[in-house]
């Protein structure tokens, strides 16, 4: 792989004749894996059925090595959200945020959404933002896939979320915009965009992202900053100035978690502020290159909430009868929990169900691209589900289940968005839950002779 020589003399500078074995990791390709998503399977469990061979990554113990992605794209299992592909270096920022069962959480830059689906099974509300409009599609489609049901996608600007937020959150991970130095392996376009910006282009953002998260955190919460650079100017220095703009922030010591894990570079030795940050390279762990600093604001309080807008909320009698209908498939006691929600009907007619305690967390004055599981879109009298409903329940939870083994044809025809036909089905007329060995993978109505195909076009397997 050719690199750019400013960077390799840098790596040079920073890291002396170690820089040899950095450069000769560019050469080797990289490595793929999946982590399971523990809130609909164990790793245990997964390991006894898993449909192609996998290796455990040492560092996190949900995430596995694989060698063919193409394959586990495929699978039924994906798109029943029992993993997400993920590069095992990025998962390490998440898994390394203490993030417990009451957090609320703040993933500021969330898109594609890893890190965010990643977040979500721990914590009791996420905020996943994304300043971007066109990059909070990818991530609301992978927070519905992996079927998480706890978050408010909100686009914003960080520093207009922090006006909103602050201080809200318990933990707050900023895995920041960068120069991208440590995926060139993994993704060699980065190269022309790191000719044209370097890592000069990115520090005032990322002090300004941080600015913003400080402000969202409650005294006593925890913050990662993450990124997938090996710049200094971007690692190093970035926090080593937001510590000392902020004194009531100190480092937690993460260099001796694991093997491989490297602290700040030698220049920067003296610096007692950014002790503890770690940063992680190719050729010392089996991932790509990342930086992590975690880092905890002293004292402790009591978390605040921001003002309410209850104005465009929604009780279930209030919604339509095409959603009545589809949610009556629920058992009693699920329905009962469901009229207890609050709902949204957004300007372009998707129906969303509100977490718990999102209303508390839910402001006009922001730009949300999802608030929580979409259950339909109404177009004028029409009501059409949607299938991150299926993905965020249970087969337990539904009254009309059709469950077909992975390897059923019938599966893979489902998940094209084929009509079926097929004598054995056995199921009641009207809206049925359609999974793959007791996991959901979405909806389809059942006239007694054809199952009618429900599953999210923009979804399906090509």
């Amino acid at each position: 792989m050719e690199l750019p020589v400013s960077f390799k003399e840098k790596m040079r500078e920073l890291l002396g004749e170690s820089c040899d074995d950095l450069l000769r990791s560019y050469d080797k390709p990289p490595v793929s894996s999946i982590r399971i998503n523990t809130s609909k399977i164990t790793a245990g469990e997964f390991e006894k059925v898993a449909p192609f061979p996998t290796e455990p990554v040492p560092f996190v113990s949900n995430g596995y090595y694989i060698d063919d992605t193409d394959a586990w794209s495929k699978h039924p299992y994906y798109f029943a959200g029992l993993y997400y592909i993920q590069e095992a270096s990025a998962m390490l920022p998440a898994y390394l945020l203490p993030v417990d069962e009451g957090d609320i959480v703040c993933d500021v830059c969330a898109a594609p959404g890893g890190k965010s689906t990643q977040l979500s099974p721990k914590a009791h509300l996420l905020i996943s933002n994304d300043i971007s409009r066109s990059r909070t599609i990818p991530l609301v489609k992978n927070l519905e896939m992996t079927g998480c049901a706890n978050y408010l996608v909100t686009c914003s600007d960080p520093a207009k979320l922090s006006e909103i937020y602050g201080p809200c959150m318990d933990k707050v991970l900023v895995d920041a915009p960068c120069s991208g130095e440590g995926m060139f392996r993994k993704d060699p376009q980065l190269i022309a965009s790191y000719m044209q910006k370097g890592p000069e282009g990115y520090c005032d953002i990322q002090r300004n992202i941080l600015e913003s998260a400080y402000k969202m955190l409650k005294p006593g919460g925890m913050l990662m900053y993450s990124t997938c650079t090996f710049s200094d100017m971007e690692d190093e220095q970035v926090v080593s100035s937001f510590t000392e703009d902020h004194k009531d922030i100190s480092l937690i010591d993460i260099t001796d978690l694991y093997e491989g894990f490297d602290g700040p570079y030698k220049k920067y030795e003296e610096l007692d502020n950014i002790k503890g940050c770690v940063h992680v390279f190719p050729q010392r762990l089996r991932g790509e290159g990342h930086f992590m600093a975690l880092m905890k604001k002293d004292g402790m309080a009591d978390r605040g909430f921001p003002k309410r807008s209850t104005d465009r909320m929604l009780g279930y009698e209030q919604l339509p009868a095409g959603a009545k209908d589809l949610l009556g498939m629920f058992t009693q006691d699920m329905l009962c929990r469901i009229k207890n929600s609050a709902f949204i009907l957004t300007g372009d007619g998707f129906m969303t169900m509100l977490p718990e305690d999102g209303e508390k967390f839910y402001d006009k004055s922001l730009h949300y691209a999802r608030t929580g599981t979409c259950i339909g879109r109404v177009k004028g009298t029409s009501f059409s589900v949607h299938t991150a409903l299926a993905l965020a329940s249970h087969m337990e939870d539904f009254s009309n289940v059709i469950n077909f083994p992975a390897g059923d044809e019938n599966v893979y025809r489902y998940l094209k968005g084929e009509t079926i036909v097929d004598d054995s089905l056995k199921a009641d007329k009207g809206y049925v839950l359609v999974c793959t060995d007791t996991y959901p993978l979405g909806f389809a109505k059942y006239d007694g002779v054809r199952l009618k195909n429900l599953y999210e076009k923009g979804w399906r397997l090509s």
